[in-house]
């Protein structure tokens, strides 16, 4: 298998995905593609300023974090396609054990409407999958602006339609489940640990709608 081409210098406007970044508490989280907006050379280091599909506006550092560019990861998924790919039937999803693991996910929340909306987003081409999980939490007006001068067409408009008209509703249902999670594990339901529940149960239903749509996260 060909090795990542992580870290590679990078030129204002390329499209980047965070692979990892040197921040406990702040950092972009793993998959999350973003736009080069500036580059320049701090204490000796390449910094790049980007800006995030997720909001954020961290800089990475090189000799400190770790990206690839967004064409390469889509170039190295595109060459998958002449090898043996394995899709999750069924049968395969229950074999993996995957339900069992994650009984909490599908306790707590309406996975089929969540899957219902993952399969709209991925039709509209707005993100890459890699980057959907905050999708799940970020609401309509968020959405909504963060896309405001893209043009779509037919087809994707009418997609992304469905996800606007959808994403205060899975927004909500994200609250609700991580609140419900906390009060079945006796935690003090707070704005912080309600967050971090949100944000790990996007992963696992992105992780989940991946397995049930084939095993594929790009578009």
């Amino acid at each position: 298998m060909a090795r990542l081409n992580l870290n590679p210098e990078l030129s204002k406007g390329d499209r980047v995905i965070c692979i990892s970044m040197d921040d406990e508490y702040a950092a972009v989280p793993t998959g999350i593609p973003g736009t080069v907006t500036h580059v320049s050379v701090v204490f000796g280091e390449k910094q790049y300023n980007v800006s995030w599909d997720n909001g954020s506006k961290l800089a990475l550092i090189d000799g400190a974090d770790k990206w690839m560019k967004e064409e390469d990861m889509l170039n190295r998924r595109r060459k998958k396609t002449d090898e043996s790919v394995f899709v999750t039937t069924k049968k395969n999803f229950l074999k993996e054990n995957f339900f069992q693991q994650n009984l909490d996910l599908f306790r707590n929340f309406n996975v089929r409407l969540l899957h219902q909306y993952l399969k709209a987003l991925r039709e509209s081409g707005v993100t890459n999958m890699l980057g959907a999980a905050p999708y799940l939490y970020m609401g309509r007006e968020r959405i909504a602006h963060q896309h405001h001068y893209e043009d779509f067409d037919g087809e994707r408009e009418e997609a992304f339609e469905r996800v606007l008209d959808m994403a205060d509703e899975i927004k909500d249902e994200m609250i609700q489940g991580a609140i419900k999670i906390l009060e079945k594990t006796n935690q003090e339901v707070t704005p912080r640990r309600a967050s971090r529940q949100i944000e790990e149960y996007a992963r696992k239903m992105l992780m989940a709608y991946t397995k049930m749509a084939g095993g594929h996260l790009n578009h």
